[in-house]
C-alpha cells in the first residue's frame, strides 16, 4: 500500500489533489518567491543567502519530478530551474569558486540550452581558471546563427550584441593560441629549464644543511667531500654523517650536491678540451 504524500510535500510540489498532477501555479509561485529572495541578498551581496534561497527553489521543483505535469507548464518549469542554476553560478563567481560555479551552469545550459547569460557567465569562469579553448567555445555558441536568431535581444539588452561578442572571441583566441605556442616549447628547454630549477634547489638544500650543522665556516669541507666522492668504491652517507657527526638524511644531501658539482666540472672541462 503506498502512503499518501504529507501537506509539506505537497505545498512544495504544488501536486493536484486528482491524481497527483503538478499544480504549476503553487510551484511557480513559491519558486518564484524564493527566487527573489535570491535576487534581493544577491544585490545586498549576501551570496551566501543568495545561494539557499535559489537551492530552495531548486528543491521545490526536484520533488516534482517525475511526477505528471501539463505540457504548457513544463517549458516554465525548465526556464526557471535553467536560470536559478544560472544564478547560483553567477553567485559562486562573485565568490571566486570557479569551478562550483561551472558546475551550476553547466547544469543551467543542459536543462536550457538557449541559457545565453549562463553561457556567458561559464566563459567567464574558464577564463578566470586560464582555460581560454573553453571560454572561446562558450563565445562561439553565442554567436551562433541559433543562438543570435533566438536570443539575439537579450544578448543586446545584457550588452553582450555582436561586436562585444566577436572581440571577446578574437582576445580568447589570442590567449589560447599564446598558451599553446608555450606549451610547445622544445623538450630540450624545458628540460633545461627544469635541470636548472633542480640544480638551484639542491645548492639551496646544501647551504641549509651545511648552516644547520655548524659547517658553513669550513673551508676545507667541499674539497674533503670530492675526494670522498671521487675516491675508488666511493663513499656512503652513513659514513659522511659518521665524520661529521651529522644526521644521514644531512649527509646525502651534502653528497648529492657534491656529486652533481663534480659532474658539472667534469662537463665544462670536456667542453674546453673540446
Amino acid at each position: 500500500r503506498t502512503s499518501k504524500p504529507s501537506q509539506a510535500q505537497r505545498l512544495m510540489a504544488g501536486a493536484s489533489e486528482d491524481g497527483m498532477v503538478v499544480n504549476c501555479e503553487h510551484l511557480l509561485k513559491f519558486v518564484a518567491e524564493a527566487k527573489e529572495e535570491g535576487n534581493a541578498a544577491f544585490k545586498a551581496r549576501k551570496y551566501s543567502d543568495a545561494l539557499t534561497a535559489w537551492q530552495a527553489g531548486l528543491d521545490a521543483i526536484a520533488q516534482a519530478d517525475g511526477r505528471p505535469m501539463l505540457v504548457e507548464d513544463m517549458r516554465l518549469v525548465v526556464v526557471v530551474r535553467s536560470v536559478l542554476h544560472s544564478n547560483r553560478g553567477q553567485a559562486l563567481m562573485k565568490m571566486e569558486f570557479w569551478r562550483r560555479a561551472i558546475k551550476d551552469l553547466d547544469e543551467a545550459i543542459r536543462i536550457d540550452g538557449e541559457n545565453v547569460k549562463a553561457l556567458w557567465r561559464r566563459s567567464k569562469a574558464h577564463e578566470a581558471l586560464k582555460e581560454w579553448g573553453q571560454a572561446e567555445a562558450d563565445v562561439e555558441a553565442l554567436l551562433s546563427p541559433r543562438l543570435q536568431e533566438v536570443a539575439g535581444p537579450l544578448l543586446v539588452d545584457a550588452g553582450l550584441d555582436a561586436p562585444k561578442l566577436e572581440e571577446a572571441r578574437a582576445r580568447l583566441r589570442g590567449c589560447r593560441e599564446e598558451a599553446e605556442r608555450v606549451a610547445e616549447e622544445t623538450f630540450e628547454e624545458r628540460a633545461e629549464d627544469a635541470a636548472h630549477r633542480g640544480i638551484t634547489e639542491l645548492r639551496e638544500r646544501f647551504e641549509q644543511v651545511t648552516r644547520r650543522n655548524g659547517l658553513r665556516g669550513n673551508t676545507e669541507l667541499a674539497g674533503e667531500l670530492a675526494d670522498m666522492v671521487t675516491r675508488p668504491g666511493g663513499v656512503t652517507a652513513a659514513f659522511v654523517a659518521g665524520v661529521y657527526q651529522i644526521e644521514e638524511e644531512d649527509a646525502e644531501i651534502m653528497l648529492e650536491w657534491v656529486r652533481k658539482a663534480c659532474m658539472m666540472q667534469d662537463e665544462l672541462h670536456m667542453q674546453r678540451v673540446v
